[in-house]
């Protein structure tokens, strides 16, 4: 630094500070920022999750409603007896299936239909059963598809979801689901139950499903006003399978593809095993596509009989977004402003310092080479090269009268000794 003139290392002094200045500002403002946006995209998520939560537990409630209402329903009621009339005026042996086309049945099924029709409509179920408890054989459909009149002990249909339902409602007797697995009666697609008894005369004679419709859950958890581009809702089960659809990769993780191939349509992460353990949080995690992303998880309970993991998450990257645009904003103000204030910094130092101090150096450069004392240095200059300047002037008119008395002196004593030798 010695050998550095002064305009450089003023010029470095103010380059330091500023840049310092700068990079404090610019971490501050967007750790803030950051912070900030953080904070309120938690919560943000968090609001989300327990909506869609209250949403979806509010309409498993409604399935455990309408099939209780729908089993004490006089059509209900009518319909049992008359087609378990049917079936032993038929003496269907337990290992066939139940005689769906036979005239008797269509007959006492006929006048109900209009009624279950209108219901299976109005409430949004894809199918409606009504199986006999004794037998398993399934005595009433509203869709009437493959798996109408067949028998759920020993059909096909044996081990199927329908079947496992039947006979759990009948154990617990009361509202029973079960969780969503492939039903072969329909395409190996994912299906979903509810199953209830029906008691007529004090008796459990049958028991009454619904076969859950998946949009109903699917419209529920793609909602998506006010959403940003990276943010989902969905769901997982026990198996770590999806049970619903996912809004950035319906490819491999929609219910379908999900069930379709569970290797690459699974949701293993961190969130899911400790949503599905009964945990509820909202922090930064890796979700099933290798991204950090915001996820607010939760437990849902389908009835009492198992539970779904809840998931709202959003990538970290969108969320930084705007911190980093500040950052990025600040850093690049910041220089543009550092380079106005160097190249003013360098106008003012090259007027007001470096060129009087040119000026002054000049001046005893003239002085010392032309031996002539009569010049003085430039007073006009900041206040410290002033007060210089005028010490050096006073310093050199001092010392001009010094030698011109000097002179003087040495010519009067040469005259005085001239006299004396004459004398």
């Amino acid at each position: 630094m010695k050998k550095l003139s002064v305009k450089i290392q003023v010029l470095l002094l103010i380059t330091l500070s500023l840049t310092l200045l700068g990079a404090v500002a610019t971490y501050i403002a967007s750790s803030k920022s950051k912070a900030a946006l953080l904070e309120s995209s938690y919560a943000n998520l968090t609001a989300l999750r327990d909506l869609k939560k209250s949403q979806i537990e509010a309409f498993f409630r409604d399935c455990i409603r309408d099939i209780d209402v729908l089993a004490n329903s006089n059509n209900l009621q009518n319909i049992t007896w008359d087609l378990l009339s049917v079936y032993d005026d038929l003496e269907v042996k337990e290992n066939e299936p139940f005689p769906v086309n036979d005239p008797s049945a269509k007959e006492e099924r006929l006048p109900h239909e209009v009624y279950f029709q209108k219901y299976l409509k109005e409430y949004g179920y894809s199918d409606i059963y009504v199986i006999g408890a004794k037998h398993g054989h399934v005595i009433y459909s509203a869709k009437k598809e493959s798996d109408y009149g067949t028998n759920l002990t020993y059909g096909p249909l044996k081990d199927s979801a329908l079947s496992q339902v039947y006979k759990e409602s009948l154990q617990n007797s009361r509202p029973t689901f079960i969780d969503m697995r492939p039903y072969s009666a329909d395409g190996n697609l994912p299906a979903m139950f509810i199953a209830t008894p029906i008691v007529v005369n004090a008796e459990v004679k049958a028991v009454l499903v619904f076969k859950i419709n998946n949009d109903a859950i699917k419209n529920i958890m793609q909602y998506r006003k006010g959403y940003g581009k990276s943010q989902e809702d969905y769901l997982v089960g026990s198996d770590k399978l999806m049970r619903s659809d996912s809004f950035l990769d319906p490819k491999n993780h929609s219910l379908e593809a999900s069930f379709a191939d569970p290797a690459t349509g699974s949701v293993d992460t961190e969130a899911s095993k400790e949503a599905l353990l009964g945990k509820t949080d909202t922090k930064i995690v890796v979700d099933y596509n290798g991204n950090s992303v915001l996820s607010s998880f939760s437990t849902i309970n389908i009835g009492e009989d198992f539970k779904w993991a809840i998931l709202s998450e959003i990538d970290e990257a969108e969320v930084l977004e705007v911190p980093n645009s500040i950052r990025d904003t600040l850093a690049i103000d910041s220089i543009l402003l550092l380079v106005v204030i160097i190249a003013v910094a360098l106008f003012l130092i090259n007027r007001s310092v470096v060129k009087p101090i040119e000026r002054f150096k000049e001046t005893l450069a003239n002085i010392g080479n032309n031996k002539n004392l009569t010049l003085l240095v430039d007073e006009n200059a900041p206040l410290e090269l002033s007060q210089m300047a005028k010490s050096f002037n006073n310093l050199m008119r001092e010392l001009k009268e010094l030698i011109d008395i000097s002179k003087q002196s040495s010519s009067e004593n040469a005259s005085i000794s001239h006299e004396l030798s004459t004398t």
